[in-house]
């Protein structure tokens, strides 16, 4: 049984992961483990028995994790989650483990890396609802071109934090979809590719199911 351990929001009573998260894995032959950041320890005690991490969406990281006051957050996902899912993404990279990161989940792994954040998009395109065109500039996952993907964000990934590529972005140059470097598989998409069937989103769950050992 491959187990991949998926990250969930939070409040102070209650844990919140939509359920596109677990179909999504079990579409492709995973288990799905729901972790809270009360499981953190135990988790990393048990690293071996876990084969990936998907890091799922949240609200707005607090800017004081990249060095910024303020400016434009909406609503901030709780610190208590941000340092949790920080302490696996360490494990996970030392142990080489496949990682990927959706929506927050991208903006997480960019700043965890040293990166920073567009606190809020103001362009041309609507990020925040609908969809848009992404283009593929480097095919070490899609081939290069254009696809189409949702879009639910209003954040994004600004200065790429140490090691990581982009792999896609939207007309705007928002960044769409980065990859550490010399990494098996550490993948963020800004997309939720659990929402839809779309080429692109297809792609990114038949990759990571690949590389879960």
């Amino acid at each position: 049984m491959k187990v991949v351990g998926i990250t969930c929001s939070i409040d102070e009573k209650k844990i919140y992961l939509n359920r596109d998260y677990i179909q999504s894995i079990i579409r492709v032959g995973l288990t799905p483990l729901i972790i809270s950041p009360d499981m953190t320890e135990k988790i990393i005690d048990s690293i071996d028995k876990i084969s990936g991490l998907l890091i799922s969406g949240g609200e707005d990281i607090n800017p004081e994790f990249y060095g910024e006051k303020n400016t434009a957050c909406k609503s901030l996902v709780p610190d208590e989650r941000v340092m949790a899912e920080m302490k696996l993404l360490e494990i996970f990279i030392q142990k080489e483990k496949p990682v990927l990161g959706i929506c927050y989940g991208m903006q997480l792994m960019n700043v965890f890396l040293g990166g920073t954040l567009w606190q809020n998009i103001e362009t041309d395109i609507n990020h925040t609802e609908g969809d848009h065109e992404i283009q593929v500039i480097d095919d070490f996952l899609l081939k290069k071109g254009i696809y189409r993907v949702n879009s639910s964000h209003h954040q994004a990934v600004k200065t790429p934090g140490k090691g990581l590529e982009i792999f896609c972005m939207a007309k705007d140059k928002v960044i769409e979809g980065v990859y550490l470097k010399g990494h098996p598989f550490f993948i963020g998409v800004q997309w939720h590719p659990e929402r839809d069937c779309s080429e692109a989103s297809w792609k990114i769950w038949q990759s990571f199911s690949k590389k879960i050992k």
